[in-house]
This record gives structure tokens, C-alpha cells and sequence, in this order.
């Protein structure tokens, strides 16, 4: 009897614990989309003087600081506590975000100050993801880690999609800098509710010695399934992760479509990976990591072939560049849920925190170097301005877009390194 009480407790705090990380993630996570997957900072960088190559590489900086970071925080974490170190790093991003809305007051600074408050931002981001997925791993059930996901990721890109849709209206045709400012500032100080909510979750006390970060991370890398993983990630992203940024750039200085338009976008991008989330789950469950990813592959090519369609201002481009966002978005979403998923079954059971954090960052870098080098590429002019082929005259952006669709076809050829895994957690129900 006192077996069943024990256990019902222990139900009613894990869904209690699940229940709160969700909300934190719904108060949190705006930020975040908005640097790394909404035209909203690309807007504003642009405003206060930056130049393309800056514009582009605002959204990559986290990703190249989960690269460089992840695993040393990691090991932080074991130390210090994945609680504590969710909410200090949390804080920090606060005061990141606020200062890349004073950025705009600093007059030639202005552009510098900007990166410089990004880069904080991508540190502190860094930190508390070392330690969230590790937290993650500890409060959600095995068996019910791919509804948690689905719920969890649904949830806080729908805050966050009618956050940046509402701000599109605020912002107006031709957004100013005061006006993107007042919703930077909201975004940071509506995102102190993450704390609240994980002030709330209860974890275990640290229980072991934890490893040093030298150990732990050749233990990491000597999980030949993990490793392989890990560099697919890295080579799939490196060609596929710098695409919805061009498009936004493309469509502000070569199409000269309108800002709230283009804000538009980023909101049917994000309901793509809404669309995306709730879909991820069942596939990954049904098909397998290696079969959803087959499909993200030829999916992400296509898009990127489709986009060198796309030329005028009219209709046809707007509609064609948002159903490519939309489903880019989803397919993004799909990617992402087998990705967690892989890394959280992948990772050597003694040593979860390092272990994630080593196929996150090579997951990570491959994201962030391929902004990095698209940034560099569009601003260093190599590009050149047009070439036209038939009848048909093509841009700088679009050298970019066949690039990443051949760059795509190219890392498919390292599918063999993703495992064949026998699922042991239960499938998800149809219904």
C-alpha cells in the first residue's frame, strides 16, 4: 500500500514538474525566437546602421556559442546544479536582451554595442541550455518524452508566434526604432516568468561525483553511435540552417516587400513549426530517426531549389516565399523533435550531461557556421550581383539558395551515420 502511495506521488510530481517546465518555456522562449528565427532583429539591426553581414549573423551567435560552450557549462552544471544554473544563466539573457534594445541610443556604437549584447545573450543562452536538457532528462518520464516534447515545443512557439504577429501589427508598414524597441523590452521582461516556473520544479539533490570534463567528454566521444550522430547533424545543418535569415534580407533589400510583411513571415514561418511539433512525434515514433530525416533531407533541398523562383514583388513572390517559410518551418520541426529525441536515447547513461551537450554542439555549430559563412559570403561581395541564365535574371541571394539545395544533397550521403535504433519506449497512440 505504502508502494502505491509512493508511486502516485511520484506521478503527481513528475506531471506537476512537466507541467511547469512547459510554462516556463512559454514565458521564456520569445527572446530566443526572436534573435534566432524571426526577421524582428534583422529589422533592427538594419534600422540602427548594421550592414547585412551583421544582420545575418545575429541569428547565428547563439548556435556558434553552444558550439564553443555547451560542454563546459555542462560540466558546470554538475557541479553547481541544473536548477540554479537554468535560472542565474536565464537572468543574464534578461539583461542581454535589454541592452540590445538600448543599443539603438549609442549612436556609431550603436552596431558594435549590438553584437556585443548578443554575444552575452548567446553565453547565458549557452548555460542554460547545458543544463535544461540534463534537467529535462531528470523530470520526464522515458515513456512519455515524445508527447512531452510535441507539447512542450507546440506550446511556447505559439506564445511566441502570436507575440511576434501582434508585434508585426504594432511595428506598422515601415517599423521604427522606438517601436521595435518597446517590443524587445516587453519580450525581455515578460520572459522573467521562466524563473518563476523553474523556481517551482523540484529536482533530486546531486547524488555523485561528477566526472572531469576531460573524462566525461572522451567517454562522450568514444560512443561511436553518438559521434556519428553528432557529425551527420553537423554537415546536415551546415548546409540547410542559414536559409529562413537570406530569405528574410532577400525579401528586405532585394524585393523591398514591406517590414510588417516581412515580420508576417517570420509568423508562418513559426506556424510551420507549430504545424511541424505536433506532427514530429508521431513520425519520429512510427517511421524512426532515420526515415524522418530521409524525408527532411529531400524536403529541405526542394525548398531550396523552389526559392530560385522566386523574383518579383508581386503576389506570386509573397505567397511562394511564405509557403516555403511555412513548410522550411516545419520540416525544421520534424528535424528537431528526432534530433532531441536521438541525443536524449544516444547519450551514455552515467555521463547525460556531457554526453548531450557533445552531440548539441556539433548539432549547434553546424548551425551557426552556416550562418556565420552566408554572413561573410553576402558581405564580402564575392557574390556576384546577377548572372541570368534563358531569360531569367538571378541574384546574389539565389547563388545562395542553390548552394545550400546541392550543400543538402551532398551531407545526405552521411544518413549511413545515423543508428537504426530499436525503439523500447511505447508508441504513440493514434489519437
Amino acid at each position: 500500500m505504502q508502494e502505491t502511495t509512493t508511486a502516485t506521488e511520484s506521478a503527481a510530481l513528475s506531471r506537476r514538474n512537466m507541467r511547469f517546465a512547459i510554462r516556463s518555456a512559454c514565458w521564456g522562449a520569445t527572446p530566443q525566437v526572436m534573435v534566432r528565427d524571426s526577421s524582428i532583429i534583422i529589422i533592427f539591426a538594419a534600422l540602427i546602421g548594421a550592414s547585412e553581414t551583421v544582420s545575418v549573423l545575429t541569428t547565428g551567435l547563439g548556435d556558434l556559442a553552444l558550439c564553443l560552450l555547451m560542454l563546459p557549462f555542462a560540466a558546470l552544471s554538475d557541479r553547481i546544479g541544473v536548477k540554479r544554473q537554468v535560472m542565474g544563466a536565464h537572468l543574464i539573457t534578461v539583461g542581454a536582451f535589454l541592452l540590445i534594445a538600448a543599443a539603438a541610443w549609442m549612436g556609431a556604437a550603436a552596431g558594435a554595442v549590438l553584437v556585443i549584447a548578443l554575444i552575452i545573450f548567446a553565453i547565458s543562452l549557452s548555460a542554460y541550455a547545458a543544463a535544461w536538457f540534463p534537467m529535462l532528462e531528470e523530470i520526464v518520464p522515458p515513456h512519455e518524452r515524445g508527447l512531452f516534447f510535441g507539447r512542450l515545443r507546440v506550446s511556447w512557439q505559439l506564445v511566441s508566434a502570436v507575440f511576434i504577429l501582434l508585434s508585426g501589427w504594432f511595428v506598422g508598414r515601415f517599423a521604427t526604432v522606438g517601436r521595435l524597441q518597446a517590443v524587445i523590452v516587453v519580450a525581455a521582461l515578460a520572459s522573467l516568468g521562466r524563473v518563476w516556473y523553474v523556481a517551482r520544479i523540484r529536482t533530486g539533490p546531486i547524488s555523485r561525483q561528477p566526472l572531469k570534463l576531460q573524462t566525461a567528454l572522451l567517454e562522450a566521444v568514444r560512443n561511436r553511435a553518438l559521434t556519428g550522430f553528432a557529425i551527420y547533424l553537423f554537415f546536415l545543418y551546415l548546409a540547410a540552417n542559414a536559409t529562413p535569415p537570406i530569405i528574410f534580407v532577400f525579401a528586405r533589400n532585394h524585393l523591398h516587400l514591406a517590414d510588417n510583411l516581412i515580420i508576417g513571415f517570420s509568423v508562418i514561418a513559426m506556424g510551420g513549426l507549430i504545424l511541424g511539433f505536433q506532427l514530429g512525434g508521431r513520425l519520429v515514433h512510427g517511421y524512426g530517426a532515420k526515415g524522418v530525416l530521409l524525408c527532411v533531407h529531400v524536403g529541405f533541398a526542394l525548398l531550396n531549389f523552389l526559392l530560385l523562383t522566386i523574383h518579383g514583388a508581386g503576389w506570386p513572390a509573397v505567397v511562394g516565399l511564405g509557403l516555403i517559410l511555412g513548410a522550411y518551418g516545419g520540416l525544421y520541426a520534424c528535424a528537431s523533435i528526432a534530433v532531441t529525441s536521438e541525443l536524449l536515447t544516444l547519450a551514455s547513461p552515467h555521463n547525460k550531461a556531457v554526453s548531450i551537450a557533445f552531440g548539441y554542439s556539433l548539432y549547434a555549430a553546424g548551425m551557426g557556421v552556416s550562418r556565420l559563412v552566408a554572413s561573410v559570403i553576402l558581405g564580402s561581395g564575392m557574390l556576384a550581383t546577377s548572372w541570368q541564365l534563358g531569360n531569367l535574371l538571378f541574384s546574389r541571394y539565389h547563388t545562395l539558395f542553390l548552394g545550400f539545395g546541392c550543400g543538402v544533397i551532398a551531407a545526405m550521403l552521411l544518413l549511413v551515420l545515423v543508428p537504426g535504433m530499436v525503439r523500447t519506449v511505447e508508441r504513440l497512440p493514434a489519437a
